[in-house]
């Protein structure tokens, strides 16, 4: 639709280019030519930024920023969940009460599993919203900015310094989608990679 409007308008502005020219000529008033000469490219101008390539990478952006968003929100609370375990307990326990406290706090994202051998926690997005924005990132990387996906990476260093305080030293975060390469590593409170940085 918007297309058609586009190609109607271009050709309605050389029609009243022409007709203010025309009327120019003949020493009449240019004032009602003007106006429709205006009105013409303003809705042309419209149409051409309503069209599918404008309006859907626009879109894009905002549900990739959205869903970021969103998932910070979640993210940030996530360190908080385990901050101090009781001393008496055994290191395994321990462990197997961050990965339940984990695995409630980020539900929402993904499953949460643990490796003792080799003391690392993996996130597994299944959350459809970041599932599409680790997908647009991978095609696009400078996105990240603006799909606020710096501020997501850092609310899970949160994350990691809080196993730290709670486990003790030497335990990864890592997220991932599926079985691809993780896109955010985390140990002892550092971010050590981010994928679209």
């Amino acid at each position: 639709m918007f297309l058609g409007i586009a190609i109607l308008g271009a050709i309605f502005i050389v029609i009243t280019f022409f007709s203010v020219i025309n009327a120019g000529r003949r020493g009449e008033s240019r004032r009602g030519p003007l106006i429709v000469l205006v009105l013409t490219i303003l809705v042309t101008a419209g149409a051409v930024w309503k069209l599918p390539y404008w309006s859907g990478h626009q879109q894009r952006a905002q549900s990739t920023e959205s869903a970021v968003s969103k998932t910070s929100a979640i993210s940030s609370q996530s360190g908080q969940a385990f901050a101090s375990s009781d001393h008496t307990m055994t290191q395994a326990d321990a462990e197997k009460q961050v990965t339940q406290q984990l695995a409630k706090s980020l539900k929402k994202l993904g499953p949460v599993t643990f490796d003792q051998a080799t003391k690392t926690y993996t996130l597994t997005i299944t959350n459809t919203s970041l599932k599409k924005t680790i997908k647009a990132l991978h095609a696009d990387p400078s996105q990240a900015k603006q799909a606020k996906w710096p501020k997501f990476a850092h609310n899970f260093i949160q994350t990691s310094a809080s196993l730290k305080k709670a486990l003790g030293k030497g335990y990864s975060l890592i997220i991932r989608v599926g079985k691809q390469s993780p896109v955010l590593v985390y140990k002892d409170g550092y971010l050590t990679k981010n994928q679209f940085e």
